[in-house]
């Protein structure tokens, strides 16, 4: 299991403001990498002054009340507190995020040809956060990638673990994210942009990922469900999600 560091061991500064205006039940938990260049610290005894950059960063660059995540996780498998469990998040880039979803930033960054190497340690350390961020803090199943919530390149190839599922503490496919799809009206989610990078990249399709669950993403899902014997009811539930990602 990783290791915790809380912010008194790493010397975090004390927020200028806590929220607890956050609802993580009806979203869940977004994976995020610091930067498109390779960051990741060769010693663990660096880590904890690269999470204190990022905080002054945070609050005296973008005037923000605290580092923006909820966890920082290294590749030497530590885990690394931010805002914690139960704050709103300043790091998904749109008020809906911030309100439904906690943050956890692998302390990662470089382009697709170019990436910091993704260690065990990493993988351990997200998954640990996202399982403390289920367990004390409520959130939902759904994991998914900066990307799905802000028109971003974030979190790199850390996106291909998400998913694939790596990342989940539970192992095993992506888990359904709780929210069943389905249109009209459309449903607006993270999770939804996630499943329609997934139904073009796996399975084929066109569709505009955009997490909107319109007439495009309803025929998909019909005729994905008929491929596979499912009930043909344009409803992504758990079944065809569990279809989706096996």
């Amino acid at each position: 299991m990783a290791t915790f560091v809380t912010r008194a061991q790493w010397g975090a500064r004390t927020p200028t403001n806590v929220s607890g205006s956050i609802t993580p039940e009806q979203g869940g938990v977004v994976v995020h990498h610091v930067d498109a260049v390779k960051v990741a610290e060769a010693d663990h005894g660096d880590c904890a002054a690269q999470v204190r950059g990022i905080q002054n960063y945070h609050m005296d660059s973008n005037g923000w009340s605290d580092i923006a995540y909820s966890h920082l996780a290294c590749v030497h498998g530590y885990l690394f507190q931010g805002r914690g469990e139960y704050v709103r998040t300043a790091a998904q880039g749109t008020t809906q995020g911030n309100d439904n979803w906690y943050a956890v930033c692998a302390l990662t960054g470089g382009t697709s040809g170019d990436y910091d190497t993704v260690t065990a340690g990493l993988i351990d350390a997200i998954r640990y956060g996202i399982n403390r961020l289920r367990v004390s803090g409520g959130a939902a199943q759904a994991i998914t990638g900066h990307r799905d919530h802000h028109s971003t390149g974030c979190p790199g190839n850390l996106y291909s673990r998400v998913l694939s599922g790596e990342v989940n503490p539970g192992g095993g496919p992506l888990p359904f994210p709780g929210v069943s799809f389905r249109q009209p009206p459309a449903t607006v989610h993270a999770s939804v942009a996630t499943w329609q990078y997934w139904m073009n990249s796996k399975h084929g399709y066109s569709l505009t990922v955009d997490g909107q669950y319109g007439p495009g993403s309803d025929a998909a899902c019909r005729s994905f469900q008929s491929s596979k014997g499912l009930s043909v009811d344009g409803v992504v539930g758990p079944a065809t999600w569990g279809a989706a990602f096996a």
